[in-house]
């Protein structure tokens, strides 16, 4: 019976391990330990420089949409530029809006803007309580 015991097989024992049996144990696991080391090192050192490279990306983005905001405003300034160099009406139009000028013998009628009758969160009427808001006319 004990020939056939898979629990315990005294045959599978053999003679003790030679002494520096607990280093080739050791060993592969020393080496990954110093390989994460380097790793970690590597890491620690470029991860910086990394992240400003991130930073330059993103503000170099930034400076990009800015730069291109200021083109079509440009482009639009030049646009209005060349009706006032070219247009008459549009001289005319800007100068009376703008300025306020008018043509010999008109006469310019300026109104006050109108009162709105919105009223103020104070003016609002309380909503009647319970029973009288039940309460048909």
């Amino acid at each position: 019976m004990a020939g056939n015991s898979r629990l315990f097989d005294p045959r599978g024992l053999g003679p003790p391990p030679p002494k520096g049996h607990y280093w080739r144990v050791l060993q592969p696991w020393a080496y990954a330990l110093v390989g994460l080391l380097v790793v970690a090192i590597v890491l620690a050192l470029f991860y910086p420089a990394w992240k400003r490279g991130e930073n330059t990306k993103i503000m170099a983005e930034m400076v990009q949409r800015e730069l291109d905001q200021k083109k079509q405003e440009l482009a639009e300034l030049q646009d209005e530029a060349g009706r006032l160099r070219d247009d008459p009406y549009t001289v005319e139009r800007m100068s009376r809006d703008t300025l306020g000028l008018a043509r010999p013998g008109e006469v310019i009628f300026k109104f006050q803007p109108y009162r709105t009758n919105a009223t103020a969160p104070s003016d609002t009427k309380r909503a009647p309580r319970g029973s009288e808001a039940m309460r048909k006319p």
